[in-house]
């Protein structure tokens, strides 16, 4: 539970702009992502990115101290009770 709670205090990023600059830009995000460069330009242009990048994705931000809402992997986020 406390790693939920940790969670819940990073910064939330609410756009692709903002994740790709924060996993340090467009040619390091193609790297982490095993993709080409031009696909994560079309992430931006989309402002969505592919779902199966979802888990590698927010682990490099996690590492960094920010979360991205899962909208941005066209995913449900969970109801809050």
């Amino acid at each position: 539970m406390q790693t939920i709670r940790d969670a819940s205090e990073m910064p939330v990023l609410e756009t692709v702009d903002a994740v790709i600059e924060a996993l340090g830009g467009r040619l390091k995000v193609a790297d982490l992502t095993n993709r080409l460069p031009q696909q994560v330009t079309n992430w931006r242009a989309a402002g969505t990115f592919s779902p199966t990048t979802f888990l590698v994705m927010t682990t490099a931000l996690a590492a960094t101290g920010r979360r991205a809402s899962p909208r941005l992997w066209r995913m449900d986020e969970p109801a809050i009770a």
